[in-house]
């Protein structure tokens, strides 16, 4: 059978054989989309750490955004009929239904999360039953095709093939690009994408003069997907180590590479807030003419930092009262809140205040979008660590244990990594060190914000550690045809 195999490869073109592995990528992802919609698939790979795109409450402004291009907006009305008209009918004859805010999923940034339920909306000429898992579909498809492209472009066709198959037969990125409605699958995408993009920089192959559009593209890549899930901002560390330490780039360029990086995922970012700035303006001047509803409250461009990090840092013991749980760090806050700044709040021990922007009680207030208390959140951590660093310096210590035990695609591949490292660097495999490396960032979340509860599946040097000892022990003991192994 394997001389069939290599009778059969070899009798084949590279660009023959690229466009038999595209297809094969297309078919099986086309196949696990479609069965999907009828059989559930195995979860037994999931993150239980966070909501994600919490699809519960965004797929009320699916129907606005598909019919109107209006966000963030919605109504309160739930016997909706699908078409423009009845949307326009909406706006003018129910005005006094519509609303912009559905518990809190607009005004806490990552607007441009709205966008992951078009193409399933277009698709089906609808946004009835708004789904994210066609956008989840083309994003990861596309992110394979493209990596195994870049691999096979340099010839490191086999590392490629076993790169992109391990993660494509994945449990985790089968349930949470298939069959989940959320985006957690979407980390792995993108650094793949960038990996695409400066794969000839991590390989150190020679570069042309318009390689230098590959920082840009990847700053602008990293910026706009960070606008639907914020740690996507985390793939920039790796793209910054790539262009640090890549020897295709002279002294001189490095410099100008990383300004490239860094100012198009800036310009990016901003140019998507000041969007959404925009449609927020629209929004309200239509609930307002009509008689709806308008949002008053408080925004902010993206997740916090402190409050995370306040509950994270009970992911072993709860020596000084904290627990990943937002209840327990709101009732921290509520007393200091009155003490120190005088702000006499309402709180029962919901995921909310007791208090609202509207006298309609529609809009609830949130604690993320009170200064003050990411500022204790900040001031508590600070103190605590301070006060008792070896406490810190031994829970960072169990979450680099945690990392390296728990991981994808198998556990333990993260001490398999150490010694894979010293094998590397004894064999002077300096390019495989380096893609080994630039995954690494992807760990920084359950290192420095929570490692309990599956948050290590972030991780992704476990795909890479895997597939370079398969690569290593193919090519020795497997397939010594110098063909096969380089090119095929």
């Amino acid at each position: 059978m394997l001389n069939k195999i290599k009778s059969f490869i070899q009798s084949l073109s590279r660009n023959q054989f690229k466009y038999l592995i595209i297809g094969v990528i297309i078919l099986l992802n086309a196949v696990l989309y479609l069965i999907s919609e009828n059989v559930a698939i195995t979860n037994i790979q999931r993150r239980l750490d966070a909501s994600g795109f919490s699809h519960d409450k965004g797929q009320h402004f699916a129907y606005f955004h598909y019919y109107k291009n209006l966000f963030p907006l919605s109504t309160l009305d739930t016997n909706l009929t699908y078409s423009k008209a009845a949307a326009d009918s909406l706006i003018k004859e129910r005005g006094e239904n519509l609303i912009m805010e559905y518990q809190h999923w607009s005004r806490l940034g990552e607007n441009a999360r709205i966008f992951a339920y078009l193409p399933n909306s277009i698709i089906r000429g609808s946004p009835k039953n708004p789904s994210v898992k066609l956008f989840n579909f083309l994003s990861f498809t596309l992110s394979l095709i493209f990596c195994f492209i870049s691999f096979h472009s340099i010839e490191q066709t086999l590392l490629g093939l076993l790169l992109v198959f391990t993660i494509n037969l994945t449990p985790f990125f089968w349930y949470e690009i298939f069959d989940n409605e959320n985006i957690f699958g979407l980390l792995g995408s993108v650094l793949l994408l960038v990996i695409a993009l400066n794969i000839k920089l991590i390989f150190n192959e020679k570069i042309k003069s318009w390689a230098i559009i590959s920082p840009a593209f990847s700053g602008l890549l990293i910026g706009v997907f960070s606008e639907i899930r914020g740690e996507l901002s985390i793939i920039l560390v790796s793209a910054l180590f790539i262009y640090f330490i890549s020897k295709s780039l002279k002294i001189i360029q490095k410099p100008i590479y990383i300004l490239l990086l860094v100012g198009s995922f800036y310009a990016s970012k901003q140019y998507i807030s000041s969007y959404f700035d925009s449609k927020f303006a629209e929004a309200y001047n239509i609930v307002k003419e009509n008689g709806g509803h308008t949002y008053d409250g408080g925004k902010i461009k993206r997740h916090k930092l402190w409050h995370p990090i306040f509950c994270g840092l009970g992911d072993f013991d709860n020596k000084y009262g904290y627990q990943w749980n937002d209840r327990v760090a709101y009732k921290y806050a509520i007393p200091i809140l009155k003490s120190k700044y005088n702000l006499d709040l309402k709180y029962s021990g919901k995921l909310h205040l007791d208090e609202y922007y509207d006298e309609d009680k529609i809009y609830y207030k949130k604690f993320d979008e009170i200064d003050e208390y990411e500022e204790i959140m900040k001031e508590k951590v600070l103190s605590d660590i301070s006060n008792d660093p070896l406490w810190y310096f031994s829970i960072i210590l169990k979450r680099i244990n945690r990392i390296l035990i728990s991981t994808l695609p198998f556990p333990l591949l993260g001490y398999v990594m150490l010694f894979l490292l010293y094998y590397l660097f004894l064999h002077r495999k300096h390019e495989l060190i380096n893609l080994l490396l630039l995954s690494i960032p992807l760990s920084f979340t359950p290192l420095f914000i929570y490692s309990g509860d599956q948050s290590t599946y972030n991780s992704f040097f476990g795909f890479i550690v895997l597939v370079v000892i398969l690569e290593i022990f193919i090519k020795k003991y497997i397939v010594r045809d110098k063909r096969l192994s380089n090119e095929f």
